[in-house]
């Protein structure tokens, strides 16, 4: 049986891997954190000694630096899990084809999440809950396959106040020049930074108060009835961090 298969079948030996995370343990004090009876634990220890993922030191169970990797493992794939059953379906029915697979890996990171969701005669309660946050920021990321025909002159307005930089796909920086001519100048005029990227299917805005998410239904059309928040530290640099990383293959406008 492999390390895989070892782990996978048994809650016992998951949890006497985070048990023995925070320090080596006797025997006797494993029993007394589980309740479970001796010979069970011993049998789960073996185990574990043999595929190298403990070790025993005198009376007491050490984890080696191979059963800290596994055991970190085991833990990033329950936060990725959790993360995602907090709002199953908010997951299920978005795309999420463009967001890089290093940046999906890392998506617990967002936390204590909220979805926003627009109900009875609300209109855009997310949009309206995202705008209030920016406007209010010092520093304003955003990265975007879509714009709102109030956004051009809000952001001419945020530009004068806060370090602004966005990320835009042709088609919106298109729209942008046909129809928000002057608004674009006066942004870019006060300092407002703008950026080419067409792989951006999305809607990320990242401050240093908070994250603001909205993504494409699987459908292709865009979702406007709801949109992820998290206040997370967490979620704010994993934010920034997506940012920067389509910041680097983005061309600079104009």
């Amino acid at each position: 049986m492999n390390i895989f298969d070892t782990i996978a079948s048994s809650n016992q030996r998951r949890l006497l891997l985070s048990l023995l995370y925070d320090n080596p343990k006797t025997l006797k004090e494993i029993v007394e954190l589980t309740g479970l009876s001796s010979p069970l634990i011993s049998r789960q220890l073996k185990k574990l000694v043999e595929i190298g993922l403990v070790e025993k030191d005198g009376t007491s169970y050490v984890m080696t630096e191979k059963g800290e990797i596994v055991y970190l493992a085991i833990k990033k794939f329950n936060d990725i899990i959790s993360t995602i059953e907090k709002d199953p379906n908010f997951w299920e029915i978005h795309d999420l084809s463009k967001i890089p697979p290093e940046f999906k890996l890392r998506i617990d990171e967002l936390g204590d999440y909220t979805v926003l969701r627009t109900e009875g005669d609300e209109v855009l309660k997310h949009f309206r809950v995202f705008s209030e946050i920016y406007q209010t920021s010092d520093v304003v990321r955003v990265a975007s396959a879509i714009f709102f025909p109030s956004h051009p002159q809000m952001f001419v307005e945020i530009a004068r106040k806060a370090d602004v930089e966005v990320i835009l796909t042709q088609n919106a920086i298109n729209a942008l020049e046909n129809s928000y001519h002057e608004e674009l100048k006066k942004y870019l005029l006060q300092g407002g930074r703008m950026y080419v990227h067409n792989d951006v299917k999305f809607t990320v805005i990242t401050t240093e108060k908070a994250l603001c998410m909205g993504l494409f239904l699987r459908s292709g059309k865009y979702d406007t009835e709801s949109g992820l928040l998290s206040y997370e530290k967490s979620a704010i640099r994993w934010g920034f961090d997506l940012f920067e990383h389509f910041k680097k293959e983005a061309v600079e406008y104009p």
